[in-house]
């Protein structure tokens, strides 16, 4: 396939392959600069340290393969937001992503943490803005009720992704935190 050989990334198998051939993913991988919490610019090389942390940290997990999709989707539609429009609900890059990944897969799970990566992060920084930690705990928590049974799946990802660039954990921390008290659960990989 022609210009596989630069991408940052090794692809492993034909559905990775598919997905990194289609026009749409090639343009959105190509779409970024440097800014904060994303100093490595184009969203290739986000996905790349993504997948390094999903190779380090869950390659014996069962989740390995599906947490791989997600590191390969979940932020290469940024191009498609409107910045003239709020950057929420069906204009939000994660929601792109799920309607490209839609074509693609049939994994309801896959499917909800493409379109909600963020979405922990995004309660954090409501409450770090506003003060309201009220509101930002109801945010989290019609999250973690939506992910459900994908929840553990959903903290791999978060973990994979929020490690890289420059940004800070402290929204991870306190999502962990919290779900760890929701759940009577304690968190073992922060």
């Amino acid at each position: 396939m022609t210009g596989m050989e630069e991408l940052p990334f090794t692809l492993i198998n034909e559905l990775e392959r598919k997905i990194a051939a289609d026009p749409q993913f090639r343009q959105g991988i190509e779409y970024g600069r440097p800014r904060p919490g994303h100093p490595e610019g184009n969203v290739k090389h986000h996905i790349a340290e993504v997948l390094n942390n999903v190779q380090r940290w869950y390659a014996p997990s069962p989740y390995y393969p599906s947490l791989r999709l997600v590191a390969l989707i979940h932020d290469t539609f940024k191009f498609e937001v409107d910045h003239a429009k709020p950057r929420s609900g069906p204009n939000h890059h994660g929601a792109y992503a799920r309607r490209f990944a839609e074509s693609y897969l049939d994994d309801e799970a896959v499917l909800d943490v493409i379109q909600w990566h963020d979405e922990a992060h995004n309660a954090w920084a409501a409450g770090e803005r506003s003060g309201d930690w009220n509101r930002a705990v109801d945010r989290a928590q019609q999250l973690i009720e939506c992910l459900a049974n994908n929840l553990a799946f959903y903290r791999a990802f978060y973990r994979c992704d929020n490690a890289t660039g420059d940004k800070s954990q402290d929204g991870r921390i306190w999502f962990e935190s919290l779900v760890d008290t929701m759940t009577g659960e304690e968190t073992t990989d922060t």
